[in-house]
């Protein structure tokens, strides 16, 4: 019995498994026709067949679709045939079905051809479904928190840092010291204090700097040399006395002729005469 019995629950669970398989291949069977039929009903509407729209959109609600597009577009043609309190209606079940949902990117983008002031309130309706449901989703939180004990609202205060042991900081590095260019020079200037060594600025500069050096004609007698020679150096006589300066009389012929010159230069007549 107890074989038969441990033999039976695995079957049993396998069986389970697969109803499970088969329930959520259904579904998503289901979903894949009501979209199929949601799809019928857009494109009737935008052929302006608003009839056969409103038929397909209604089979697809009444088949249990989760798209909140098949209640908006029932809506609009709702609101096309002259009903504005069914078209409110079906967006209002749209809104809080997309809201459940968290909303999507392709809702707005299906509705871009659908403007006008029936847009405007379609997308209050929206706005105020979604914060219906975010201010929900805050009560049950709080009421979930208060079964547990925590009080709502109550942010947990972050810890407190440990407090450091007192200990003290450590000592500030010296100053670096600047090497002082002035330390040689004594007590006075190492102290701050200049001290004034003359008052003439210049005093040594007007001496002679040649006061020392001796002679040109004293250095040279002290080494031995001989005194210079003022004679001629080319030897010639000494300028004869004054009076003739060309040392002969002054009436002397220079080529040799008597002093009187009676006689014929040339000898006489040249031709015996």
């Amino acid at each position: 019995m107890i074989r038969r019995s441990s033999f039976l629950a695995p079957l049993a669970a396998l069986a389970l498994v697969g109803a499970m398989l088969g329930s959520h291949q259904a579904s998503a069977q289901n979903e894949s026709l009501l979209a199929e039929i949601y799809g019928r009903g857009v494109h009737a509407y935008y052929a302006g067949q608003y009839t056969e729209a409103y038929d397909y959109l209604t089979q697809a609600i009444g088949g249990g679709t989760r798209d909140p597009r098949a209640y908006y577009f029932r809506g609009i043609v709702a609101h096309q045939q002259g009903r504005p309190e069914e078209a409110e209606a079906d967006w209002q079940a749209g809104a809080e079905m997309e809201a459940r949902a968290g909303g999507g990117a392709g809702v707005g983008r299906s509705l871009s051809r659908f403007q006008g002031s029936a847009r405007l309130k379609l997308e209050q309706i929206r706005q105020t479904a979604r914060i219906d449901a975010m201010m929900n989703a805050a009560a049950r939180s709080d009421a979930r928190m208060q079964e547990l004990g925590v009080q709502p609202g109550a942010a947990a205060a972050p810890k407190a840092a440990p407090a450091a042991m007192g200990t003290a900081p450590p000592p500030a590095p010296a100053a670096a010291v600047a090497d002082d260019p002035f330390a040689d020079d004594g007590p006075a200037l190492a102290d701050g204090q200049p001290k004034v060594e003359n008052n003439n600025a210049l005093e040594g500069l007007d001496d002679n700097p040649f006061a020392d050096d001796e002679p040109a004609g004293a250095a040279a007698a002290d080494a031995g040399m001989p005194a210079a020679d003022n004679s001629n150096p080319f030897g010639e006589p000494a300028a004869p006395a004054a009076g003739d300066p060309f040392g002969g009389d002054a009436g002397a012929d220079p080529f040799g002729a008597p002093a009187g010159g009676g006689d014929d230069p040339f000898g006489g007549d040249p031709f015996g005469n």
